[in-house]
């Protein structure tokens, strides 16, 4: 039934981002394309899979002051799920492969997202300096993956360069954790469970300089990983008592 319901999940998101184009075609890279698009595909996407949001702390999802959003990168499920913490005026940095899904990266691109080459350090250096310009010019927060990539569960070291960018930015870092939908989550049911996102205090970057952005990624990775096994087991506490 999960291999089924996953494809079927990726065909909807994909209708969903053909139907939305036109949005983005209208207004293309505007700040708030991103806020609307994902406001009307995260309300679809729970309900094809049955699972309730919660979010502790929602208004810091809308910062006042640019800032970088960091999440924890789970699996392919991310797909569905990440859209619940976007809101106006926030756009996310992605990788260039994206493009190369029909519909879903043709969006992306258009919605105003910031896409990067990995693979070349040179430009992805270049692309984070352009990101903080675009960030201070369009009063825009930029949310972020730092892993990189799917941990599988196993959670990755955080990559620099989200903090390097906020730092030269001097933007604050807003960590937003998701609970462990490999525990908490079950495909196989209709109503597959609940997607707990918690949004911690804003770290300021003021004052810190590239030298700091290794201590401050440590520190992110401890707080979040503490973070988001902890939801988790809450989480699961509560179902077992129902």
């Amino acid at each position: 039934m999960y291999p089924l319901r996953i494809v079927f999940g990726f065909i909807t998101l994909a209708i969903l981002a053909a139907l939305l184009t036109p949005v983005a075609l209208l207004r293309p890279k505007h700040r708030n394309n991103m806020g609307d698009i994902c406001s009307a595909v995260s309300r679809v996407l729970f309900a094809y899979w049955g699972a309730k949001l919660e979010i502790e702390n929602e208004e810091r999802l809308s910062p006042e002051q640019p800032s970088i959003l960091i999440s924890n990168h789970q699996d392919t499920e991310d797909m569905f799920f990440a859209e619940s913490i976007v809101r106006r005026g926030t756009v996310a940095l992605g990788k260039w492969e994206l493009l190369y899904i029909p519909f879903i990266g043709w969006l992306f691109f258009l919605a105003g997202n910031i896409v990067i080459k990995r693979a070349k350090k040179e430009k992805a250096q270049q692309a984070l300096g352009l990101a903080a310009k675009i960030m201070r010019e369009k009063n825009l927060s930029l949310l972020i993956f730092p892993e990189g990539t799917r941990n599988w569960g196993k959670p990755l070291p955080f990559k620099l360069g989200a903090f390097k960018l906020a730092i030269e930015a001097q933007a604050p870092i807003q960590p937003v954790c998701f609970s462990l939908r490999q525990h908490t989550m079950n495909y196989k049911r209709w109503h597959s469970g609940t997607v707990r996102v918690k949004c911690l205090e804003p770290i300021s970057t003021q004052g810190l300089t590239q030298n700091d952005a290794v201590a401050l990624a440590n520190r992110c990775q401890k707080l979040m990983e503490t973070q988001c096994i902890e939801m988790t087991k809450t989480l699961l506490k509560e179902k077992g008592k129902q």
